[in-house]
């Protein structure tokens, strides 16, 4: 571990799995997955005809326990944080089966509310992902939660007794495909369930952002179907026609059928059916826009709330996923990333005026922040790395569009203005997209040759534009020989993308 970092471990005891997730945090907050195990436990499915769990079932889950709390004193967790959820919650015995598994593991074990995890899950959204309104739908194996929030303030939420697993053993059946009648039970429950909630239904056209394997799996369905050129999760957007077509096909396969399916794995063959029908039974009521995958959940939103952090503002969500990349990997010092995103943000603002694309100065920023970010796996050719990352583990808060558009303009100055082949990203980029990663690629060459010697030698004064000219004005405490030779190259891109010519005054400080 770096400096003052530490390890935290997050256990969560779900209705359909155990998962073990360890995170390294640092004292500012920022954190990163180290780790990650996963055990099937279907305790929905070990509930009696009373609702409570006998005693040999409680304790044929310790041993998972156990050895989780194994792992995480391996990597030296500072504090280990134990969350039970609706399986555990809805037993008529959870006061039983929590003080069991404390005594027998020597953890403190958390059983979540409806409204805790709702809670969690919003927080772990607003950690994740740069959205202002919508609905949130977290399809667990024994219930199921659904949060509206506004302005990213959470304006209410409710927890459905029903999840992918319980609804599998009430609403399902032996023989399968379901039948229409069986369908139509579990979607007339739902609907019953929701009924008498208006504010699901009084704000149409938001988007549903989906936590949960079920979505997971259903976005990686839908990208195999449609032959998408990411294998990325989080922000995958599936639209109104996806819902209903895996709505209207899974059931009708038969479960051996869908285990064939590519991207859905056998232990979900069987509760993917129920799973989808509450996601389309939910999304159909809030008259959602769109459903958005989230790759980030309950474990997120646990460990947020163990590091006290906040719900951050729409604006700083990018800004902050990008300073915690540089605290776990970067070697450069943090001030240069920092001036020469400001410095190309500068830049745009004066070359676009008032024709400035919606959002462009934070992808501009993020970009010039982590340019270098592939010298971790490699110093030589980082760019060819730097590519790789910001297009297979991009940014949260940018949709897939822009974290492409991000990893091929941090990619230009190591590029020197290479024409780029766009067909592998498929119909994700858009007709003009190829100038405009040349003209900010330009942006963020010019801002990397500033602060070449990376110990911020040089202020920029001053940037006056003509009509056949930019012209910056420098000020510099010592000679900037660094800086002018990168100048001079990045001039040349410049001129090619902007049709400006590029100049430069410098004012030194000293004549050292």
């Amino acid at each position: 571990m770096h400096n003052n970092h530490f390890n935290i471990g997050i256990i969560d005891i779900g209705s359909n799995s155990i998962r073990l997730a360890i995170y390294e945090a640092t004292a500012q907050g920022e954190y990163r997955l180290i780790n990650e195990l996963k055990e099937s436990a279907r305790l929905s499915e070990k509930m009696n005809s009373a609702g409570a769990m006998e005693q040999r079932e409680i304790r044929s889950i310790v041993p998972i326990l156990r050895q989780f709390r194994e792992v995480c004193d391996a990597y030296g967790c500072r504090e280990i944080r134990v969350a039970a959820t609706a399986a555990i919650r809805n037993a008529a015995n959870a006061l039983e089966i929590k003080d069991l598994l404390e005594r027998e593991t020597g953890m403190d074990i958390e059983i979540l509310s409806g409204e805790q995890e709702a809670y969690f899950g919003f927080i772990a959204v607003a950690g994740g992902m740069a959205v202002e309104d919508g609905f949130i739908i977290d399809i667990g194996g024994g219930s199921t939660e659904i949060t509206l929030f506004r302005g990213r303030r959470l304006l209410g939420s409710v927890s459905l007794p029903l999840g992918a697993v319980n609804a599998q053993v009430k609403f399902g059946q032996a023989e399968e495909p379901w039948t229409e009648q069986h369908v139509a039970r579990l979607q007339a429950e739902i609907g019953r369930l929701l009924d008498g909630l208006p504010w699901i239904e009084g704000h149409p056209g938001l988007p549903l952002i989906g936590l949960g394997g079920t979505i997971r799996t259903l976005g990686k369905l839908d990208q195999r179907r449609r032959k998408y050129p990411l294998r990325l999760a989080h922000n995958y957007r599936l639209s109104p026609d996806s819902i209903r077509h895996y709505a209207e096909s899974l059931p009708q396969m038969p479960l051996e059928k869908r285990k064939r399916l590519d991207g859905l794995s056998k232990a979900r063959a069987d509760i993917i059916v129920p799973g989808t029908l509450i996601l389309q039974t939910v999304f159909a009521r809030t008259g959602a826009a769109c459903c958005l995958v989230s790759g980030t959940g309950l474990r997120e939103g646990l460990l947020q709330d163990t590091l006290g952090l906040g719900v951050p503002a729409a604006a700083e969500v990018l800004v902050r996923q990008a300073e915690t990349l540089l605290a776990f990997h970067a070697r450069a010092p943090l001030a240069h990333f920092r001036q020469v995103g400001g410095d190309a943000e500068r830049l745009y603002r004066i070359l676009s005026g008032a024709n400035r694309e919606p959002g462009m100065s934070r992808l501009i920023a993020a970009a010039s922040m982590l340019y270098k970010i592939g010298g971790e796996i490699r110093y030589h050719q980082y760019d060819r790395y730097t590519l790789y990352w910001l297009t297979h583990a991009p940014l949260g808060a940018l949709s897939h569009r822009e974290a492409v558009l991000c990893g091929l303009i941090a990619d230009f100055p190591a590029n020197h203005g290479k024409k780029i082949n766009l067909q592998e990203y498929g119909d994700l980029l858009q007709d003009k997209d190829e100038e405009l990663i040349q003209r900010m690629g330009a942006l963020v060459e010019v801002a990397i040759a500033l602060d070449a010697g990376e110990t911020q030698n040089i202020d920029m004064l001053e940037a006056t534009m003509t009509a056949e000219t930019l012209l910056l004005k420098l000020k510099s405490r010592s000679y900037p020989y660094l800086e002018t030779r990168q100048l001079e190259a990045a001039a040349k891109n410049f001129k090619k993308a902007w049709e400006l010519k590029l100049e430069w005054e410098l004012v030194p400080t000293s004549t050292r």
